[in-house]
């Protein structure tokens, strides 16, 4: 596996923005060079994964937005944004990110999903198609695979460091520095039990569904979507290439866990790029 590029993230682009949503907090960082608005292509909005921010993109926000707006949410009971995070079900979830993309006054994006986040991304498809142009989705979960529960319930229950770092150790095919940062991020915020309820609630209220094996028809929306996963993710393991709909471009990068875009940045960002 090739060396994890270094994050070039402007030091001014890291700071989140910080909107009035309904009456509770949004929470977004901008890491492309343009501004919500402009540009020729529409925005590309990245959401996250459980128990991750928006800067989880940290080694994607400036390569994919040299020539476009780059957009990544913390999604609701992470980061800045609320920790109410409702219902919590992925539906909802995608209906919060589709008010918050009104509110930016964009009328379509492209989608980019990571784990939970990829099945934000497809919810949002199929609830508001004339919205998404395109989406790709990241080791999307419930798509037909086996999700490793014992991992999840370790993650929205770790408090201290070493549950951090064994958490953070099983996202990646191979140790990597980024462990223990990562690590001590994870610890500061699921340290505070509203931070950790929230991410319990979300777990919660998604556990069945996700379960599922859905079908083909449920998840292939009507809009061109494209697959990315890591042939060693142990934790979304990839789906049967069976149940995968004809005509949707599926990406399995050797060498790679349950971050292919943190472990091969620099492929997923190529991918990315060239589908959208």
């Amino acid at each position: 596996m090739s060396a994890l590029p270094r994050p070039a993230i402007p030091i001014g682009r890291t700071r989140r923005q910080v909107i009035d949503l309904a009456g509770k907090q949004a929470a977004w960082i901008n890491g492309g060079r343009l501004g919500i608005g402009e540009g020729d292509l529409p925005p590309l909005v990245l959401l996250h994964g459980l128990a991750g921010d928006a800067l989880t993109w940290q080694f994607n926000l400036t390569a994919l937005g040299t020539d476009r707006t780059v957009l990544a949410p913390d999604l609701p009971g992470h980061g800045s944004s609320t920790l109410d995070v409702g219902a919590g079900h992925v539906d909802d979830l995608a209906r919060w990110v589709g008010t918050l993309i009104d509110a930016w006054g964009v009328p379509r994006v492209d989608l980019v999903g990571h784990s939970l986040g990829a099945r934000i991304a497809l919810s949002l498809a199929h609830q508001r198609p004339e919205l998404v142009r395109r989406a790709t989705l990241i080791a999307c979960a419930g798509l037909g695979s086996d999700l490793d529960h014992l991992f999840l319930d370790r993650l929205a229950e770790a408090s201290d460091l070493e549950q951090s770092r064994l958490a953070a150790a099983k996202l990646f095919a191979e140790p990597v520095p980024l462990v223990e940062p990562m690590a001590r991020a994870l610890t500061l915020r699921q340290s505070v039990p509203e931070n950790r309820a929230a991410i319990k609630a979300l777990l919660d209220a998604n556990r069945a569904e996700l379960s599922e094996r859905l079908v083909k028809r449920d998840w292939a929306p009507s809009v061109p979507v494209q697959l990315i996963w890591g042939q060693r993710d142990t934790i979304v393991p990839p789906p049967p290439a069976d149940l995968i709909p004809a005509g949707i471009p599926f990406h399995l990068l050797p060498g790679a866990g349950h971050m292919p875009h943190v472990e091969a940045a620099s492929r997923v960002n190529a991918l990315i790029g060239s589908f959208h």
